[in-house]
């Protein structure tokens, strides 16, 4: 065989070698490689300590305003109102009774406290009355009611008002009542807060009017004498007003009133504390108080326990904060029954 006849015969099995394994790989091949993946696919996932996080997708356009809530407009709420009690306005003198002996005042204290001195009777007092139909206006023993106690006149003694024991008991009583009147809303006003004074009367009623200023009319509601009794009794009562009184502003109702006032105030004394009720609750000896025949408004008087009794004076000693109570609770219910 020449060389020309082999080169031909070589060529022709490379082409077939070839083209056998071209047909091969592609019979092949393809089943092995995906072997391959599955095997790959099959291997368990090693998962690492973080968590896989999926992030929101991303919104590529607004909504709609249709799909947009309605959301309420904020209104911020409204402050709290502020209603004073209806007391606020109200206007209360508490008065209590008595005070500094007046042997132990000199002259000028005495006058400093609204006491006068009266030649003619050489002696130091004060006027029982107004002239009819005034206010601040002294009858001096004239043109008035001339009304007075028995053995009495127009004219009232210093003496009269001295006391022992009871000016620390009334100034005990007047001040636990403070307390509670102004814990109630009432503006209050006391005409002594001691022991060392002892205004007259018509001193006292001075704070029936802003700043002291008997110019104007009285800005007081309603004036409250406090008191302790004395002469072997037992018990607490009112002293009830009655007969003719003529001072200029009051009302035709100034006898009712203060006697309603009264008895309001000793009722609720009664029933709070360990006190009971002398004569009924209602004394009808004096009705021709200096303070009655003088005040520019609505008066009670009180006469609270007897300090001459040993039962009463632990009483008064044990319970007066009680008392205080009682006396603003009477007053308040007045207050609101008779809408002052």
């Amino acid at each position: 065989m020449n060389k020309k006849m082999q080169t031909i015969i070589f060529a022709a099995v490379f082409f077939i070698v070839i083209c056998t394994a071209v047909i091969g790989f592609r019979l092949y091949g393809t089943a092995v490689l995906g072997g391959i993946k599955n095997v790959v696919h099959n291997i368990p996932a090693i998962h690492s300590a973080e968590p896989t996080v999926t992030e929101p997708p991303v919104q590529t356009q607004a909504p709609a305003e249709s799909d947009i809530p309605d959301v309420p407009e904020y209104t911020p709420a409204p402050s709290p109102k502020y209603d004073p009690p209806k007391t606020a306005s109200k206007i209360i003198v508490l008065d209590p009774g008595h005070g500094k002996s007046s042997g132990q005042m000199s002259s000028d204290e005495k006058k400093a406290n609204g006491w006068q001195y009266n030649e003619s009777r050489e002696s130091w007092g004060e006027w029982r009355h107004w002239r009819s139909g005034s206010l601040w206006n002294d009858c001096k023993g004239s043109n008035c009611t001339g009304r007075a106690p028995a053995n009495g006149s127009c004219w009232y003694p210093i003496g009269k008002s001295d006391r022992d024991t009871e000016p620390g008991i009334n100034l005990d009583n007047t001040l636990a009542a403070k307390k509670y009147l102004e814990e109630m809303g009432y503006t209050v006003r006391v005409t002594r807060t001691d022991n060392k004074t002892n205004p007259s009367m018509t001193q006292r009623l001075k704070y029936c009017y802003s700043d002291m200023d008997t110019t104007r009319d009285p800005d007081a509601d309603l004036f409250v004498c406090i008191h302790s009794n004395a002469g072997g009794g037992s018990g607490s009562c009112y002293i009830a007003l009655s007969g003719e009184y003529d001072q200029a502003g009051i009302s035709d109702t100034y006898i009712k009133d203060g006697n309603t006032l009264g008895k309001y105030i000793n009722d609720e004394i009664v029933n709070t504390t360990s006190l009971s009720a002398y004569s009924g609750g209602r004394y009808d000896g004096y009705p021709e108080l200096v303070l009655f025949c003088k005040s520019p408004v609505t008066i009670a008087y009180l006469e609270i326990g007897f300090f001459d009794n040993s039962k009463d004076l632990n009483i008064l000693r044990n319970e007066s904060d009680r008392i205080g109570m009682a006396i603003a609770k009477g007053i308040d219910k007045y207050v609101g029954d008779y809408g002052i």
